[in-house]
């Protein structure tokens, strides 16, 4: 098993939250509450609900601590971070990897063709190679452009946020 040979579609979360594009920021946040997660995924408006942006805890913290109560009511699309950044359903979690480090992101929205299939965050990767161990002296040994410097800091936070304080 290598990190090349584990298909993100084995890992991703299909389960996922959406909200629609004309939807307003106190909407949103109360399915993120509703929910205990901590990013929507928004949709267009359509029957086909293509994923358009996603908003995350740390958006709706940087746009209530900007912006006057009057314009928390304009539309989620006009707030959401995008455009969004995907992997297609073909994709190893080593892509996955690659991807989050060279562009500072913690989620990827997961396409099949066109077609929105799921979201993959960097706490699904860390769980993957959590449980098999084998894993991380591949990553630890591996040629990936992730500095070591950062792959232990990110080990070490997923590590101790998830181990001891649940």
């Amino acid at each position: 098993m290598s990190l090349e040979s584990i298909s993100i579609m084995d890992i991703l979360n299909k389960d996922v939250k959406t909200a629609e594009q004309n939807q307003n920021i106190f909407e949103v946040s109360k399915i993120m509450f509703d929910n205990d997660i901590g990013s929507i995924v928004i949709v267009d408006s359509n029957a086909s609900k293509n994923p358009v942006g996603i908003i995350t805890e740390k958006d709706i913290i940087r746009i209530l601590s900007s912006t006057q109560l009057v314009n928390l009511q304009v539309p989620i699309k006009e707030l959401m971070s995008c455009p969004i950044i995907t992997l297609s359903s073909q994709s190893s979690i080593l892509d996955a990897m690659k991807l989050m480090y060279e562009r500072k992101i913690r989620r990827i929205i997961i396409l099949e063709g066109n077609s929105f299939v799921g979201i993959i965050t960097e706490h699904d990767l860390f769980n993957t190679l959590m449980k098999n161990k084998d894993l991380i002296t591949m990553v630890a040994d591996s040629n990936l452009p992730i500095p070591q410097k950062d792959m232990y800091q990110d080990f070490a936070h997923h590590w101790f946020s998830n181990s001891f304080f649940k």
